[in-house]
């Protein structure tokens, strides 16, 4: 199981760096009200891999993941159709928090049977 969510994480990754930069019209859609759900959603799944493929650095993903994200947000700021957002910023914090915390979960609870 480690290495599908290692595998996942990494496809996870390239996915949602390169979605951070590129704009939507771009790739083809738009995101319109959807924006902080797409954030949320995709830095959930990305930090949930990562803690399921690495469980013992799961603390590293807490604090690792949303530097990464940081980052990114202001990569958007030398792109001519993106730009920085806190908001943003937050969105993915908290889907990387809350990805954490149920891998956490869940990793003890199948670790009991």
């Amino acid at each position: 199981m480690r290495s599908a969510a290692r595998f996942a994480f990494a496809v996870l990754l390239v996915i949602v760096a390169f979605g951070s930069v590129l704009s939507g019209n771009s790739l083809g859609f738009t995101v319109g009200s959807w924006d902080k759900i797409i954030h949320f959603s995709g830095w959930f799944a990305l930090a949930f891999f990562a803690a399921l493929g690495w469980p013992a650095w799961r603390g590293l993903a807490l604090v690792g993941l949303p530097l990464v994200g940081l980052a990114l947000e202001v990569a958007q700021n030398i792109t001519p159709t993106r730009e920085f957002s806190w908001l943003d910023a937050f969105a993915n914090a908290a889907g990387i928090g809350v990805a954490v915390a149920v891998s956490a979960m869940l990793t003890r609870w199948l670790d009991r049977e």
